[in-house]
């Protein structure tokens, strides 16, 4: 077999942990003879460059994504702007791409799929989802002709690890914050995580795979955990329930259903035992009714071992002339279920004790009712979005503090 060059767009953890598998390669990997040869990097000095020897070090970007000697580009700085200019010029200068860019992939993905075919090229992002776990290879491998009716991710292992301090320690929101940011789970600014955009993206992505329909952000119902305090974990496991930072994609005979969003997980739920900064998938079928993997969703040589798993795939359709299949082969606009029909059981947490049961059914809220805390909550019994809608509209006109309304995981 022939060399294939690699041309590496950034240096950081993901990029770095590449690095370092593809320098000690296991016997299996090392056949297919994957060489990185160029890095991008934002500065270059001698003893940065020393650190890589054979390898050679460039601010320059474009001149690897437009050099005629590298077969392959990966790109690892992160972005959409600058990253989506530079796979674009890979493509059409006939370079296979490999990516962990959940942000592009989930906004211009089909786009640039489409560059790819037109110019015969390969675009894969395995490493875009859930980090070490295979999950977009097992949509479009082992569920061809299976019809799939839901799939169920812990999707940002940030927002996981904070809930599990609240729940194992009783931690403030705040302090579990805090410890995920010293940790290195958590950035300076954790908006992205915490209010449920990351975990988006991987819904938007992992619904291709899953019902080959191309749904947008503006489908998605997104709701973060920052009002989550110890208190809604004491209630919810008195009920049997854990809270698990849930990304949902579920077809109804009305359409998509696609939610996340903290969620009550009954404690006998496979989901409710995932902890700290792992990442979950579980995917709900015909024929094979439930299938569940759980694993590291970030981090350098996780991330890069997904990188990897496309790589060899290219490495096969380079060393054998074949053009690389499209990851996944469809745009088809999602039809999305409105508002009435999305409908799930809730947890209605509302500040202040003293509510009657009279008075919260006078406001259309039935169930369950516990009062703990300086805190009123209620288990619903199928609601619509619309009958919540309706909610935080009455209780703001009667002056009535609404803290969140979660929803409940069936099934």
């Amino acid at each position: 077999m022939n060399t294939i060059n690699i041309g590496l767009l950034g240096l950081g953890t993901v990029g770095s942990g590449l690095v370092n598998i593809l320098q000690d390669p296991q016997p299996r990997l090392a056949a297919r003879q994957l060489r990185i040869t160029r890095i991008a990097v934002r500065t270059v000095t001698p003893e940065r460059q020393a650190q890589y020897p054979g390898i050679a070090l460039t601010t320059d970007s474009q001149s690897i994504v437009t050099d005629p000697k590298i077969n392959v580009v990966v790109e690892a700085i992160g972005g959409t702007t600058k990253a989506k200019e530079l796979i674009k010029t890979a493509l059409t200068f006939g370079k296979h791409v490999v990516t962990a860019n959940k942000d592009l992939i989930a906004t211009d993905g089909i786009e640039l799929s489409q560059i790819a075919a037109t110019h015969h090229v390969g675009l894969y992002y395995e490493a875009a989802v859930m980090g070490a776990i295979p999950v977009l290879r097992t949509l479009r491998n082992a569920y061809a002709g299976d019809p799939i009716s839901r799939i169920t991710g812990i999707a940002n292992g940030t927002s996981n690890f904070i809930l599990t301090q609240m729940i194992a320690h009783g931690s403030s929101y705040d302090d579990a914050l805090a410890l995920a940011q010293r940790k290195g789970f958590a950035e300076a600014n954790p908006a992205n995580d915490v209010e449920g955009l990351d975990a988006t993206y991987k819904l938007l992505i992992l619904t291709r795979f899953a019902f080959g329909m191309n749904p947008s952000m503006d489908d998605v119902d997104i709701q973060g955990i920052t009002t989550l305090q110890p208190q809604d974990f004491v209630t919810a496991s008195i009920w049997g329930y854990a809270i698990k930072p849930l990304a949902v994609s579920e077809l109804t005979p009305d359409g998509l259903c696609l939610r996340v969003a903290p969620h009550l997980v009954p404690l006998g739920h496979p989901l409710a035992a995932v902890r700290d900064e792992n990442n979950a998938v579980l995917i709900d079928s015909q024929n094979v009714k439930r299938l569940s993997m759980v694993g590291p969703g970030a981090g350098s040589l996780p991330t890069a071992n997904s990188i990897v798993a496309d790589l060899l795939d290219l490495a096969d359709d380079i060393h054998y002339g074949n053009t690389p299949e499209r990851f996944v082969d469809t745009d088809t606009p999602a039809i999305v279920a409105d508002s009435a029909h999305r409908v799930a059981p809730r947890f209605v947490s509302i500040t202040g004790t003293g509510f009657t049961r009279e008075q919260l059914r006078a406001l259309g809220i039935t169930g369950r009712v516990q009062r703990i805390r300086g805190r009123t909550t209620v288990l619903t019994g199928p609601v619509a979005d619309t009958d919540v809608q309706r909610w935080h509209s009455q209780l703001a006109a009667a002056g009535v503090g609404l803290i969140h309304v979660l929803p409940v995981l069936q099934g």
